[in-house]
């Protein structure tokens, strides 16, 4: 019996929860450091953290300002939460599809990269811009040429040729657009 092939393709790690609790740790511990650094130099608390330590002990569960600053809190929390539950966008696609064992796999920015190395071999195009969506490849082609019909079935057909190409699982269709330059 074989193992099965693990997938290359990934999620992406939820690096933005971690990274905004990871800063907002990082400020409340230099705050710290700074407090107790000033308290121990100096012997005394700094004055403005007395004050806002005053104003914090006696500000009351009613008042606007602890209700703004747990609203903002909470908000901030159940997108964080949500963000870190959610799937990420896959972010390489697999091509290639054969029956051998395994995966090939490139990142989307690749698959774009090639499918527009491929159209700029037309000589009519001045530059052609390729996005990789997650079901379609969407292609802008800039000409100087008057006759834009002919240039998008072109295009389209090369598109096409591309995609059955690197057989990218998942993308199925091309949208083409050709814009006149001047």
């Amino acid at each position: 019996m074989r193992a099965p092939v693990p997938k290359l393709i990934h999620r992406p790690s939820r690096s933005a929860p971690a990274a905004l609790l990871a800063l907002l740790l990082l400020a409340l511990g230099s705050l710290g450091i700074w407090l107790l650094g000033h308290r121990l130099i100096t012997g005394v608390w700094p004055q403005r953290a007395l004050r806002t330590l005053e104003a914090i002990s006696s500000a009351s569960f009613g008042s606007t300002w602890v209700l703004i600053i747990a609203g903002v809190a909470a908000v901030c929390g159940l997108a964080m939460l949500i963000s870190a539950l959610l799937p990420g966008k896959i972010d390489r696609v697999a091509i290639l599809h054969d029956d051998f064992p395994g995966q090939t796999a490139v990142s989307r920015r690749d698959l774009a990269t090639s499918v527009k190395n491929q159209l700029e071999q037309i000589g009519v195009i001045r530059s052609v811009t390729v996005t990789v969506h997650h079901s379609r490849i969407e292609v802008i082609a800039f000409t100087d040429l008057d006759d834009l019909a002919a240039l998008h079935e072109v295009v389209s057909q090369k598109t096409d040729e591309a995609l059955r190409t690197f057989q990218p699982s998942g993308i199925t269709r091309s949208r083409v657009h050709i814009k006149q330059t001047n």
